[in-house]
């Protein structure tokens, strides 16, 4: 473990940090943090203090493995001994690309980056140069990262300031006004109000962006396929962004569980094992704009010195070798699903009403007997309740926050009963409040 000076403090972070955080927005994070994690290993969470806790959300869904899994540390470590950064092509980028286009539908090749946010927006000017428009249709609730092109009707919003559907309603300060005329939105779910839209507007449209699983929203039977026949009808480029579904949800991503190929796909987070990654996968005719050979009106220019580096390329080699491993999924599916059903029967016992949603091993739920459909029914939800009762999983040993969990081949039948017995004993907290 790395010696310091001294030893860092929730005030060091203060003075520091803008906020004593790492980053802005995360539904996670509290206003001030309220404590500093030291290490992590398998499923757990170590804080400075020495306290012990249950991981579930493992760094935003990057860690399959959990913490430090060996095959990752043996990786990185033999790669570090070789070098790391050559901003050049490498053995281990080859066998990424190599395995990934194997697994991906549709894929003929890829292209890495340094996470899913770089890997949206290079798809964003990819669709844009390949079609010769501007505008892009985007689902309500959906993230594709922070940029300023993107960065319109988030699950970050506040949909009661929202403008009407298909009008974009950015999410953010700082984004120049014009940018909001390059995005329409639709619900998500409602195909036929996308079909409505795209109908309107095809000629405008560059390309459709959409999370086939859309922050823990599982699609409506009928409208993946749904957009994606639009999609072909308009001839638009359709672009899944798998950057939370991507070999999480199955080994092929979302394309692969749902059997519907899109045009481009974007990754990151579980691709990299905990390290940092994004990727662009499709056809060899749109990935041509990628090619640095191809003439000047058929070429976009996507730069960085640390796109597919050695090292993360190493750690994300190790990671799907591991992925690919009999049982895998059925071991993150069968949890997701004990996940899923202890949630509901423990809600249910104390007389609150959830919907839990979710595939796979992603489990996500709202306090409501309304049905759960699109971005906006999620808002209709006692979301006060539910984030106190997230807040006070903490002091009963889970690190998670209140929803969208994620899992780990480290995560067994003893995790799952320590974190409904951390959730009920939260439960149990909040009624004694007088919280419901």
């Amino acid at each position: 473990m790395i010696e310091y000076p001294y030893a860092p403090t929730l005030d060091d972070a203060r003075r520091f940090l803008p906020g004593g955080h790492v980053m802005t927005g995360s539904l996670n994070a509290p206003a001030k943090p309220e404590f500093i994690l030291s290490h992590g290993s398998g499923a757990y969470v170590y804080t400075t203090e020495g306290r012990r806790l249950l991981d579930v959300i493992l760094g935003a869904g990057s860690l399959l493995l959990g913490h430090c899994a060996p095959p990752i540390v043996d990786a990185v470590g033999a790669q570090i001994a070789r070098g790391t950064v050559f901003t050049h092509v490498t053995p281990p980028v080859i066998e990424l690309a190599r395995q990934v286009v194997e697994a991906v539908p549709g894929a003929q090749k890829a292209r890495f980056m340094n996470c899913g946010s770089e890997a949206a927006l290079c798809a964003l000017r990819l669709v844009r140069a390949y079609s010769g428009k501007e505008r892009i249709l985007k689902f309500a609730g959906a993230y594709h990262g922070f940029g300023d092109q993107v960065i319109f009707n988030t699950n970050y919003g506040h949909p009661e300031e929202w403008a009407a559907a298909p009008q974009a309603t950015v999410d953010t300060a700082g984004v120049p006004a014009g940018e909001a005329g390059l995005v329409l939105v639709t619900p998500y779910n409602d195909l036929d109000r996308a079909a409505e839209i795209i109908g309107e507007h095809h000629a405008e449209l560059a390309g459709v962006f959409v999370e086939p699983m859309m922050r823990g929203l599982a699609p409506l039977p009928g409208f993946l396929e749904g957009i994606a026949e639009l999609a072909r009808r308009y001839h638009l480029p359709l672009v899944f962004d798998e950057v939370g579904t991507g070999f999480r949800l199955a080994y092929g991503g979302a394309q692969a569980y749902y059997g519907i190929t899109a045009d481009l796909a974007i990754f990151g987070k579980a691709l990299g094992a905990g390290y940092p990654i994004g990727a662009i996968t499709g056809g060899d005719e749109l990935m041509s704009y990628l090619d640095p050979a191809s003439p000047d009106e058929r070429r976009i220019y996507s730069l960085g010195s640390f796109y597919g580096n050695a090292l993360v390329a190493a750690a994300a080699v190790a990671n799907l070798t591991e992925l690919r491993k009999p049982g895998v999924y059925e071991h993150l599916g069968a949890y997701g699903e004990g996940l899923r059903h202890g949630l509901k029967e423990l809600f249910g016992r104390f007389g609150l009403p959830i919907q839990v949603m979710g595939a796979g091993n992603f489990a996500e739920f709202f306090i409501t007997d309304e049905p759960i459909t699109d971005y906006l029914s999620t808002r209709r939800t006692n979301l006060r309740l539910k984030g106190q009762w997230g807040a006070e999983l903490i002091r009963h040993g889970v690190f998670g926050g209140a929803g969208r969990f994620n899992s780990c081949t480290c995560h067994g039948q003893l995790e799952l009963d320590l974190f409904l017995g951390a959730s009920e004993e939260s439960l149990r907290a909040l009624k004694r409040a007088g919280a419901f």
